[in-house]
C-alpha cells in the first residue's frame, strides 16, 4: 500500500527543450564583444545580428563593416548597405557617412549619397558635411545650390575641417555682395589657422588686393610667407615679389592650370601657368600667343609628337626653354627655335605644358606613348639670350 502510494505521487520530468546554439538578450551583447575583442569574425556575425536586430546602432555598424570587409563571411556589400542604413536609422552617424561613401564608389545613386552625407553631417561628421557641399555645389544628387553648399561648407569648417573652410570661402569670393566676401575671406584665414597652405595664400590675395577687407600689403605677405611654409609654391613665389617691390605695386604672379586647352589650333595637355593673369582666359591668350607659329611647330614633327615644354617669357618675348622627357635634339632645336622667333606673350611669366603637334592621330599616339614613359632626368635646356634675339 505504501510504496503504491508514492509511485501515485510521482511526477513525469519537463520536456526538455531541443538545443539550439543562438544566444538571447545580453548573452549575445556577450558574446558578439568576446568575437570582437579576440578578432572571431568568424562567431562574431550571428550575435551582431542578434544585437542589431534590437536597433542598436553601434552593434549595426560593426556588423556592417563585417559584410563590406569580408571578414567572417564573404564580402557583400549590398547587405553592408542594408545594415549601414539600419546603423544610421539607430543614430549612429557614422553608419550614415560610410553609406554615403558606398553610394559614391558605386553602391547607390547620386540621390542615395547626398541623403546619407546630410544625414551624417546633422549627427557631427565634419567630413560628411564638406562632401555634402561638394555635392551641392556641383548639382550631383541634387540641384545645384551655392547657397546650400556654402552652409554645408560652413558646417564642416566649424566641426573642424579645413576643406570644409577652403570650400566656403571659394564660393563666398564669388558672391557679389562685400558681406559675403568678407565671410569668405575669414574662412580663409580659419584655414590658415588650421595649417592649410592654400588657405593662407588665398587669404594673402584678398589682403593683397582688398577683397573683403581694407587693403593690407603687410597681412598679405604675412600670409604668403605662411604659405610658402606649408610648401605652397606660388606663397614662395608672391612673397618674393613683394619684397623684392619694397613697398611698390606689384601684379601678382599666379598660377593657373588646365588639363586640356586649345587656342589658335594649337593642342595643348597638363597646362599650367604663373602670370599676372589667371583662369582660363588667360591660359587660351596665351596659348594663343604661342599658336601663332602653329604651321611651322607642326612642321617640326608632321607624323605627329606630345612634347613636353616649360618655358618663361617677358617683355612679350620668348626666353627659355626645357624640354621635359625623351626628345629627339633636332626636334627640340626646332620647336625652340619657332617659339623663339614667332611666339608672342601680352605680360610676364612662366608655363608647362604637353604640346600636340604634326598629324593628329600620331601626336594621340605619342601622348599615349608619352604617358607610360619612364621619368627623363636628362633634360635638354636651351637658353634663348636678349643677344640671340637681336
Amino acid at each position: 500500500m505504501f510504496a503504491l502510494a508514492i509511485a501515485g505521487c510521482h511526477k513525469e520530468p519537463p520536456p526538455t527543450a531541443p538545443s539550439d546554439d543562438s544566444c538571447f538578450g545580453a548573452q549575445c551583447v556577450e558574446q558578439a564583444e568576446a568575437a570582437m575583442y579576440y578578432k572571431d569574425y568568424d562567431n562574431a556575425r550571428e550575435p551582431l545580428t542578434a544585437v542589431c536586430e534590437k536597433n542598436d546602432g553601434f552593434q549595426c555598424f560593426r556588423l556592417a563593416e563585417l559584410y563590406e570587409t569580408g571578414k567572417g563571411g564573404p564580402v557583400d556589400l549590398a547587405k553592408a548597405a542594408e545594415v549601414y542604413e539600419k546603423s544610421c536609422a539607430a543614430d549612429y552617424p557614422e553608419a550614415c557617412e560610410r553609406r554615403s561613401n558606398m553610394a559614391r564608389d558605386g553602391q547607390g545613386t547620386p540621390e542615395v549619397e547626398y541623403e546619407y552625407a546630410v544625414k551624417a553631417c546633422t549627427g557631427g561628421r565634419q567630413l560628411a558635411c564638406t562632401h555634402a557641399g561638394q555635392l551641392l555645389g556641383a548639382g550631383r544628387g541634387v540641384e545645384p545650390d551655392p547657397v546650400g553648399a556654402i552652409e554645408m561648407f560652413q558646417k564642416g569648417c566649424k566641426l573642424g575641417d579645413i576643406d570644409g573652410c577652403t570650400g566656403a570661402g571659394d564660393l563666398l569670393l564669388q558672391q557679389s555682395s562685400a558681406e559675403a566676401k568678407s565671410r569668405g575671406l575669414t574662412a580663409f584665414i580659419n584655414a590658415c589657422v588650421g595649417h592649410s597652405g592654400y588657405g593662407c595664400l588665398k587669404a594673402g590675395i584678398a589682403f593683397h588686393d582688398g577683397v573683403g577687407t581694407k587693403r593690407d600689403v603687410t597681412k598679405a605677405e604675412q600670409h604668403f610667407t605662411r604659405a610658402c611654409e606649408f610648401q605652397i609654391a606660388d606663397g614662395c613665389h608672391v612673397a618674393q615679389q613683394l619684397k623684392d617691390a619694397a613697398g611698390k605695386p606689384v601684379e601678382l604672379e599666379l598660377t593657373s592650370k588646365a588639363a586640356e586647352l586649345a587656342a589658335g589650333g594649337l593642342e595643348t595637355r597638363e597646362l599650367s601657368c604663373r602670370m599676372a593673369g589667371q583662369g582660363e582666359p588667360a591660359l587660351s591668350r596665351v596659348i594663343a600667343g604661342v599658336a601663332r607659329g602653329k604651321d611651322s611647330l607642326d612642321s617640326c614633327a608632321k607624323e605627329g609628337a606630345a612634347i613636353g615644354v616649360r618655358w618663361e617669357f617677358e617683355d612679350g618675348k620668348f626666353r627659355d626653354a626645357k624640354f621635359l622627357g625623351r626628345v629627339p635634339k633636332k626636334l627640340k632645336q626646332c620647336v625652340a627655335y619657332v617659339l623663339r622667333k614667332k611666339a608672342k606673350f601680352s605680360h610676364n611669366g612662366s608655363c608647362e605644358a604637353v604640346l600636340l603637334l604634326g598629324d593628329p592621330e600620331g601626336a594621340a599616339k605619342a601622348l599615349a606613348a608619352r604617358a607610360n614613359a619612364p621619368a627623363d632626368d636628362g633634360k635638354v635646356h636651351i637658353r634663348v639670350s636678349r643677344e640671340d634675339e637681336e
